[in-house]
């Protein structure tokens, strides 16, 4: 009996060895389970499912702002004098300098102005000038071109005769008794164009205002020259 025994337990315990030998033995291709026997995944045909179990939409971005293109201000025309004038209006607007640009322009012929006659010295329009400032009119210049004019007070440039004249009525209520209106013609000097780069509502409403100032020139928006 107890030799029985013993050959019984023998055989229990090869094959419990055996077993454990074919537990570590690699499994064959078609019961494989590591990760080299997976097909690869295709992420291109992974499709997302909502809640609801309907395909969910890839969200959609947001189209770029279109790009707006850039506009610049073209401003005239003006005479040498009345150019110097401009562009010490443009100051307080604080521009770079690469904002603003002039270019020369065909002398523009068939203008009005109003102005007094020049006189003798330029302390003597000078003087005319700080009077016509206590009398309310600002914007009136010494003309110091060489020719005729020289020494005349500009009290405004106006394209039409109507205007002119609207003017020097106003003038002279005013007090000013010595002004007159009469054709400009500039064919012996030359005119220039003010670009302004720098657009925007602020800008053009600011040079709305300076115009007014200028009442023989014209505002647009024109596009940049690269």
């Amino acid at each position: 009996m107890i030799v029985f025994m013993r050959w019984v337990f023998a055989l229990l315990l090869i094959a419990n060895i055996a077993f454990f030998a074919a537990m570590q033995l690699p499994r064959d291709k078609a019961g494989s389970d590591t990760l080299a026997s997976h097909a690869p995944y295709l992420g291109e045909k992974i499709r997302l499912i909502a809640e609801d179990g309907s395909p969910a939409t890839a969200p959609i971005q947001p189209a770029p702002a279109p790009v707006a293109p850039q506009v610049c201000l073209e401003w005239g025309l003006f005479a040498d004098q009345e150019l110097a004038q401009a562009r010490t209006a443009l100051k307080p607007l604080k521009l770079d300098d690469s904002d603003i640009s002039v270019r020369s322009a065909p002398a523009k012929t068939g203008t009005w102005w109003v102005y007094i006659p020049p006189l003798k010295s330029k302390q003597e329009a000078n003087k005319k000038v700080e009077e016509l400032k206590g009398l309310g009119i600002q914007d009136s210049f010494v003309m110091q071109d060489n020719n005729p004019w020289r020494y005349a007070v500009s009290l405004g440039v106006f394209s039409t005769q109507e205007a002119a004249n609207k003017y020097l009525a106003q003038s002279r209520e005013k007090g000013v008794k010595s002004a007159q209106a009469a054709p400009r013609n500039q064919e012996d000097g030359h005119s220039s164009i003010i670009i302004i780069k720098a657009g925007g509502a602020d800008i053009e409403a600011e040079l709305v205002k300076l115009k007014q100032n200028f009442p023989a020139t014209e505002l647009k928006a024109v596009p940049c020259s690269q």
